[in-house]
């Protein structure tokens, strides 16, 4: 959502150095990302015609169908039992190498809708939610919508000058040039979120009360439509997330009928 697909390359390989120094990175995922991305898709527990897929992107340190993926995919389902979810390996080297977008892209989204899905959620956490909100910015409109869970969205001096700038509205980002870099990539996101607060009705934000991101979260909070930002107890975990998650969820069920 914040970036261009187009020279996002060098940027997110920066963005992704910067990430590693986050307290909740350790290892990093190994592997090719000139491979496809891999998938598991677990069928809705009670399929309906018009047919849902969420899929769910992992976190830094996640394979993308471990313990922690399909705990949320059973939120999913308990939520919303007419939705089918892919779990997507799109590990931490797609972004190292700049091709977490393209790879997403053709092996994850556009099969999905060539197979007939007719509503496409993309849901990430922490990484994951990177990967989401730059998807959507890069396709706009393809998704239905994405779910955001403790995403990264800067460092405190910014978030500290937002909020003492009075809000995301009252804000100003200051000259900035064309190009989008690991000094400026910050500012750039939220510039971006600022001029175009109508993409708020596409996205669900969720965060954790002891999340190390909570200040960021609720930030962007106050760019969203009422009611598209839920905070429950809980850190920066998947146990949290899950658990969120199926909240979310089902007041996305409630506003997407599984019937037309």
């Amino acid at each position: 959502m914040w970036l261009k697909a187009n020279g996002g390359t060098s940027l997110m390989n920066r963005i992704l150095i910067l990430l590693a120094g986050l307290g909740a990175a350790a290892c990093a995922s190994f592997g090719d990302s000139r491979a496809p991305i891999t998938t598991e898709l677990l069928p809705a527990p009670q399929p309906s015609a018009l047919r849902t897929l969420v899929i769910v992107l992992p976190g830094r340190n996640d394979g993308g169908r471990g313990a922690n993926e399909r705990g949320m995919a059973r939120a999913i389902h308990e939520a919303w039992p007419g939705a089918d979810v892919l779990l997507a390996s799109a590990t931490y080297v797609y972004y190292r190498d700049g091709k977490v977008v393209e790879r997403l892209r053709e092996d994850v989204v556009e099969p999905a809708l060539r197979a007939g899905y007719r509503r496409i959620w993309l849901a990430g956490a922490s990484m994951g939610g990177m990967g989401a909100m730059l998807y959507e910015r890069a396709y706009s409109g393809q998704l239905a919508g994405v779910v955001l869970f403790a995403p990264f969205l800067g460092d405190k001096p910014l978030l500290e000058e937002i909020r003492n700038a009075g809000g995301v509205r009252q804000w100003e980002p200051g000259p900035l040039p064309a190009e989008v870099d690991a000094r400026n990539y910050q500012r750039q996101v939220w510039k971006h979120i600022r001029e175009h607060s109508a993409l708020g009705g596409r996205i669900w934000l969720a965060c954790g009360s002891d999340d190390y991101l909570l200040s960021g979260a609720r930030l962007l909070a106050t760019t969203l439509p009422e009611g598209r930002f839920i905070e429950m107890p809980g850190s920066h975990d998947w146990r949290t997330w899950s658990r969120i998650g199926k909240t979310v969820f089902s007041q996305i069920r409630t506003q997407e009928p599984d019937t037309l």
